[in-house]
């Protein structure tokens, strides 16, 4: 069966006055001591995949992302999800709208895998691709697999 719904939770673009507060929230945080986070991305067959492990008890902010895309989440986290806050607790599967900014706040280490269509042939085309925001990008360590394979 084949129609459309209204996915819960989804992850929607905020209101102007909601953004302005989550930028405030980001100046906040960075006058905190930093975590580094481990990056690991996929490039393959036309598709973007950037997955964040991230551990217990941290707050990360989100660039605002210009296209929509699919979060996939493991763990124990806290999402603001655009028009409010939701725990979720093991394995998700959340659509995501252009315009988004999300906050976490983990309470056991998490894992984040957001996903999008991508022509990019580089980490750094593919971070331009979704966000103009590239340099509040975590640029810490992880995988970087290019498979060359196109979609």
């Amino acid at each position: 069966m084949n129609e459309l719904t209204a996915p819960s939770p989804a992850l929607v673009a905020p209101a102007p006055q909601m953004l302005d507060a989550l930028r405030g929230i980001d100046a906040a945080l960075l006058t905190q001591a930093q975590v580094e986070i481990s990056i690991d991305h996929l490039i393959h067959g036309g598709m973007y995949a950037r997955t964040a492990h991230i551990p217990a008890d941290t707050v990360v902010s989100g660039a605002v992302l210009s296209r929509a895309t699919v979060l996939v989440i493991q763990g124990d986290v806290s999402v603001f999800t655009g028009a409010d806050a939701v725990r979720l607790t093991g394995f998700h599967v959340l659509p995501g709208s252009a315009g988004r900014k999300q906050l976490f706040r983990t309470h056991a280490e998490t894992h984040l895998t957001m996903v999008l269509p991508s022509s990019a042939e580089s980490v750094d085309e593919a971070e331009h691709e979704f966000t103009s925001e590239a340099d509040l990008l975590m640029k810490s360590p992880g995988r970087i697999t290019i498979t060359g394979e196109k979609a």
